[in-house]
């Protein structure tokens, strides 16, 4: 992470930060997705199961933005 710690802190956080949003838009995709999917009219089949998995494939990316995010707060700290 040589190349994080050669810009200014305002620079790291701004990214924090855009990740930060990046992440709470993930989640409320997720929360929409998941309303809708339960709001469906049709019993549960190939599609459902694959909506439920793009679903929770997007909360891992946003947990794993987070986490990075984080990160970079963490390493510009030391």
């Amino acid at each position: 992470m040589k190349g994080i710690r050669d810009m200014n802190k305002m620079d790291i956080y701004d990214i924090a930060d855009r990740l930060t949003n990046y992440t709470n838009q993930l989640d409320n995709i997720t929360e929409l997705l998941t309303t809708n999917i339960n709001n469906l009219n049709i019993t549960k089949c190939k599609e459902t199961d694959r909506l439920y998995f793009l679903n929770d494939y997007i909360k891992q990316i946003s947990n794993d933005l987070y986490k990075f995010s984080s990160e970079i707060i963490k390493d510009d700290a030391k």
